[in-house]
């Protein structure tokens, strides 16, 4: 789809801006004394700039065939009627052109049949403006002064020869009788025009004996139409005003006067409409425009219509008007202004008495199309020149709509909501529309705030846009819609000038609850408002995984151990930093190498990140912390309360609500620099690398965001989590493991990963424990307890490290050299205690089945257990594990809810539940009782969980017996991590007493092998 810069090509004048002023008001006085523009005073100009409407090709064939003879019957009386800016002027100029200038008929062959035009000039053409006239001091001439309509038209019709005849009755202001017209007119051709005629009657107000010269004006007229009706070739061509103009009550006694006449001549005058509104568009393209491809023109009116029956038939709010055929041609023959801009202004703006209708389209118009073509935007979707192409930062176009138009109100609305022609200044959509730009999407806030200000101008009842209309002005093939609804939406809740009452969106110059709430802020100090700004900072990022330390004076703030990584949020008074700005701030670094007040270097460097907030961001956290305390401060003012509606106080609470939001996403906003060791920054970055923390949306920013930072740290690779596989114990012995040692405790290699800058951050001990009962099982290492005085090797029984400075890491030849004992090694031969043989010989018969394995007590001890009767059994994998519960009372119910709560955690697997619960009720002397028993997969069992519970908790007496079994189709390797997953999310849940019952993989339920 072409863009009107492909398609089009103003005129020069209106890209050189020469379309000024007074151009645009044409005179007719001007024209007959050759002082106008040659727009107008040049009759070759006039009519190649004009656009041939029905009404002026009317007057013209009317006017012209009669003044020729070549249409006898033609009216002799002809009324022009529209209001001011109308086309009636302009129209008039056409007619002088035709009978006192020589035109070229081919350039006026689209106005006028040739054969009606008059070979020769019309020598006697009047062409009086009332506006011009002077009924007290009279209108100097060479030698004479006219002091009434009739001298006046009698000077122009035949100079002073004409003049002299009805002199006496000029300077006496007597109006003269018919007669007197037939002396000075006689059998030739004559055309009396008469524009602006209500202004002459407001001056003509002086008494003339027993009547005033109004009156004596309205005796000449009705003898002028009684006149020009009995002769074939005059023709008298007025132009009043409307009964709704300025001058509506003389214009009202001229249409009496009219009455009259026609009474008098028994002749209808021919009444014409100098331009229809339907021809606005031609009228205005034809002026503006040199070259116009209507065949672009259509493609792009069909383009935008099937766009919008799409948006229909999605239930978009557009009204279906503009889907159907008849809006497709009014789109075509708008072209290439858009029908909703032409229809605003026609329509709307149009009833505003200065705007004058087609001239004011034209003046507006003729700046916007300039400072279209001016500007870069031949890059840009410009289909069509919507009501939003009406550039409200240019300060004439300003003008035109406010100070013109006695709207200076608007110019307030204008610059706070819109645009701020001011260098610098921010208006409130263009706040809006930083995010859409930055998106690569169109300028959607302006585009709204624009046209609704368009609707906005002709105040009263009928100002303000329907939400449909407000859709058919602003979207374009392509658009969002979804998007269009935020900006509108966001628009309300920020504008200062602009409301929605639930049918229309308007601008007022009073200001809204928006700005009830800035003249607030400007009350708040900067320091309350900080204060408040850094208790919500502390909220923010709360302790979990990361220990959040806010506003650190100095480095010994910032806690130098091996303990949870510490997160420093940097106070936004103390370091702020840039995007641009690679290098952390120097307070950061210095954080990061000292610790202590002593400044003595830090040890544990890889434990510690910074969050420094974005200077561009600042001022906004500011702003939005007063903003929330100007609403606090209005809502808990109760006597200025009492004087808000209802409806006010909800929305004011609805801000509240909105504005505690606000706070905490630009305070994530602007804290989104985060700061991490990393051995691959530089040394000139302090060896700190940095991040931006994604932006948080409205309405999804989570209370906490320690997450946040979290989630980037994974994704950077920095952390070692829960859910990441273990450490490679090679890989740990070649970087985390001290150089040349042979032996390191758990506690140390723990404390070399927060040492060490090139190691990830480790956020779950349980993963250094997985590898180092890795490292065991595959002989990187021996384990050694030094409380127990054991060592863990490749063949002992399965491990539960611990992290502490009592385990101990030996390499294999340093265990051997200090001659450490290794569970699971002999020592010496083992002989049964029946037979005395090794291998026993004695067979089975007799002995216990030691392969029965089971364990109870709390959780660590049946684990524990489990694992103990597995090595002695040399079970090595387990088919089924089975954990149960009985208890009574509260304890059972919380028991069996935290096993619901284990299931998820325990790995792969197939959970069954088996569950049994009595309830006893008792209610005074009424006892009732409840039980249930049943026996589900883990999916239909969680669905039944909640009800069976909330029984049990309204119980008086209640018993549970619950147990889960859990099946592993590919067995659970009881030295794997899977085994310790679940041994320590059973030891988490903290239950109290359970017995686990376990089967190998090898031994088939119920067969005793």
């Amino acid at each position: 789809m072409h863009t009107v810069f492909d398609c089009c090509e103003p005129r020069d004048e209106v890209l050189r801006g020469e379309l000024k002023d007074e151009i645009f008001a044409a005179r007719l006085a001007d024209v007959v004394s050759g002082k106008a523009e040659d727009v107008y005073g040049d009759a070759t100009q006039y009519f190649e700039n004009t656009y041939p409407t029905s009404g002026l090709k009317e007057l013209l064939q009317e006017a012209i065939g009669r003044l020729s003879g070549a249409r006898p019957n033609a009216s002799p009386i002809i009324r022009l009627e529209t209001s001011f800016g109308g086309g009636k002027t302009h129209n008039l100029i056409g007619l002088y052109h035709l009978t006192k200038n020589h035109v070229n008929a081919e350039l006026t062959r689209k106005f006028i049949d040739p054969c009606l035009i008059p070979s020769e000039r019309i020598e006697q053409v009047a062409a009086v403006v009332g506006s011009d006239m002077d009924p007290e001091n009279g209108f100097e001439h060479e030698g004479l002064t006219t002091h009434t309509l009739w001298g006046e038209v009698a000077y122009q019709l035949g100079g002073k020869d004409a003049y002299e005849v009805l002199r006496a009755s000029d300077e006496k202001r007597i109006a003269p009788g018919s007669q007197i017209w037939d002396k000075i007119v006689g059998k030739k051709p004559a055309l009396i025009m008469l524009d602006e005629f209500a202004r002459y009657l407001r001056g003509a107000k002086g008494q003339v004996g027993e009547t005033s010269l109004a009156e004596q004006t309205v005796g000449f007229l009705m003898s002028l139409l009684e006149f020009a009706s009995s002769r074939e070739r005059v023709v008298v061509v007025l132009s009043p005003a409307t009964s709704a103009d300025a001058f509506s009550k003389e214009t009202d006694s001229f249409t009496q006067a009219i009455a009259e006449a026609r009474r008098i001549t028994s002749r209808q005058e021919h009444v014409l409409t100098p331009t229809s509104e339907v021809e606005i568009a031609a009228i205005v393209s034809h002026r503006l425009f040199k070259r116009i491809d209507h065949n672009a023109g259509r493609k792009v009116a069909t383009t935008y219509a099937a766009f919008a029956k799409h948006l229909i038939q999605r239930s978009e709010d557009l009204p279906e008007r503009v889907a159907r055929s008849e809006y497709v041609e009014e789109m075509i023959n708008s072209y290439p202004f858009h029908p909703e801009l032409l229809n605003t202004l026609s329509r709307k703006t149009a009833t505003i008495q200065n705007f004058q209708k087609t001239r004011g389209a034209l003046r507006l118009l003729a700046m916007v199309v300039r400072q279209l073509w001016r500007q870069d935007t031949r890059d840009r979707n410009v289909f069509m020149i919507h009501p939003f192409h009406v550039d409200l930062s240019v300060t004439s176009i300003v003008n035109d709509l406010t100070s013109r138009l006695e709207r200076p109100g608007y110019r307030s609305v204008i610059e706070a909501d819109i645009a701020n022609p001011k260098k610098g200044a921010r208006c409130h959509a263009d706040e809006i529309d930083t995010k859409f730009v930055e998106s690569g999407k169109p300028r959607y806030a302006y585009r709204i705030a624009a046209t609704v200000l368009l609707h906005s101008l002709n105040m009263g009842a009928a100002s303000g846009v329907a939400p449909e209309d407000l859709w058919a002005g602003v979207i374009q093939p392509g658009d969002d819609p979804g998007l269009i609804m935020k900006a509108v939406n966001q628009l309300v809740d920020t504008c200062w000038f602009l409301e929605y009452d639930g049918r229309r969106y308007r601008f007022k110059t009073e200001p809204s609850i928006n700005k009830l709430i800035a003249d607030e802020m400007s009350i708040v100090g900067l320091i309350r408002a900080k204060d408040e700004l850094d208790q919500r900072i502390r909220k923010v990022w709360r302790k979990g995984a990361l220990e959040p330390v806010y506003f650190p004076d100095d480095a010994s703030y910032i806690d130098d151990n091996a303990k949870s990584p510490k997160l420093a949020i940097i106070h936004y008074a103390a370091a702020t930093t840039e995007a641009t700005k690679e290098v952390p701030p120097d307070l950061v670094v210095q954080f990061f190498e000292s610790a202590g007040s002593l400044h003595k270097n830090r040890t544990y460097k890889n434990n510690v990140l910074f969050l420094v907030a974005d200077e561009g961001h600042v001022e906004r956290m500011t702003q939005r912390s007063q903003r929330l305390l100007a609403i606090e401060r209005i809502l808990t003012d109760t006597d200025r309360l009492a004087e808000f509606s209802d409806e006010l106080k909800k929305r004011l609470r609805k801000k509240e609500a909105e504005a505690h939001l606000d706070l905490l996403i630009a305070i994530t906003r602007a804290y989104s620099f985060l700061y991490f060791p990393s051995g691959d920054a530089s040394q000139r970055a302090g060896r700190l690398n940095r991040v931006k923390l994604p932006p948080q949306d409205q309405g999804k920013a989570p209370r906490d965001q320690t997450p946040v930072v979290l989630q980037m740290l994974v994704n950077e690779g920095k952390v070692l989590t829960a859910d990441d596989k273990p450490l490679n114990p090679a890989f740990v012995k070649a970087r985390a493991w001290d150089a040349e040692a042979q032996t390191m405790t758990t506690e140390d290699i723990r404390k070399s990963f927060a040492t060490k800058i090139r190691l990830k951050m480790v956020l779950d001990p349980n993963q250094l424990k997985k590898t180092i009962r890795e490292g065991v099982r595959n002989g990187t290492w021996i384990y050694y307890d030094a409380k127990k005085e054991i060592g863990y090797g490749r063949r002992s029984r399965p491990l539960s490290p611990e992290l502490s400075d009592d385990a101990v890491l030996l390499t294999l030849d340093e265990a051997q050299r200090r001659d450490i004992h290794i569970d699971g090694e002999k020592v010496g031969p083992e002989v049964c205690p029946l037979c005395g043989s090794d291998p026993c010989t004695c067979g089975d018969e007799g002995i216990e089945d030691t392969r029965e394995i089971s364990g109870e007590g709390p959780p660590r001890q049946a684990f524990r257990a489990i694992i103990d009767r597995c090595h002695d059994n040399k079970v090595i994998r387990l088919r089924c594990l089975t954990v149960k519960i009985d208890s009574f009372g509260r304890q059972a119910l919380d028991d069996t809810r935290r096993l619901g709560l284990a299931i998820p955690q325990m790995g792969r697997g197939k959970y069954w539940m088996n569950h049994r619960m009595t309830a006893e009720f008792i209610v005074g002397d009424q006892k009732e009782a409840f039980e249930v028993k049943s026996s589900l997969s883990w999916d239909r069992y969680r669905r039944f969980k909640d009800i069976a519970d909330a029984f049990g908790r309204e119980a008086s007496n209640v018993e549970v017996k619950t147990s889960v079994a859990a099946v592993f189709d590919e067995g659970l390797e009881v030295a794997g991590d899977q085994f310790e997953t679940i041994t320590t999310v059973f030891e988490n849940l903290q239950l109290g007493k359970i017995k686990v019952e376990a089967e190998p993989e090898d031994v088939e339920k119920g067969s005793g092998k």
